[in-house]
């Protein structure tokens, strides 16, 4: 069985503005291993090998709504909310694949990281403005386009910030 394309019809497809804001939002989201800004609800589950120290999947945490076992029973923690960083406070957490939900609002306000904003200008005009070698790949028949958005390596240091760190 044939996977169906990301794009369907490479033909009427636009690349405008708005494709290469989204594609280098993405760009940056991934290499920052989260969604950065803006502050928002966020919900979802974390596997757990256990231990005591836990890390959310954001920073700049601005409240932790719920964070429970798989039961619904809630956890006991403190917290950094700049990290994301959780420590068990009764023992181990959990373990388990989802072993622990959580809801939490998370995330910058947008005027309190416009170095970011910058980043994602340029990489988005670099792209939207660059030589046919932005395509990487393409395929006619099989209608399928590859784009490359890449960051520049003052672009990912600008973004270190912001990205998840390891957990101590």
């Amino acid at each position: 069985m044939a996977l169906p394309d990301i794009i369907a019809n490479p033909g009427t497809f636009d690349a405008d503005a708005t494709f290469w804001l989204k594609a280098a939002q993405a760009a940056i989201r991934r290499e920052c291993g989260w969604h950065v800004t803006p502050n928002t609800e966020l919900a979802g589950v974390i596997n757990s090998r256990g231990g005591l120290i836990l890390r959310l999947p954001a920073r700049h945490i601005t409240s932790i709504d719920t964070l429970t076992d798989r039961n619904g029973t809630p956890l006991s923690y403190i917290n950094d909310p700049e990290t994301g960083l959780l420590e068990s406070t009764d023992g181990p957490w959990p373990t388990g694949i989802a072993a622990i939900h959580y809801r939490i609002h998370a995330g910058y306000d947008p005027d309190e990281c416009t170095d970011l904003q910058g980043v994602l200008i340029n990489v988005a005009k670099r792209a939207a403005t660059a030589s046919a070698g932005v395509i990487t790949s393409q395929s006619v028949n099989g209608s399928s386009v590859s784009y490359n958005v890449s960051l520049m390596t003052d672009e990912v240091a600008k973004l270190n910030r912001y990205k998840l760190g390891p957990l101590p």
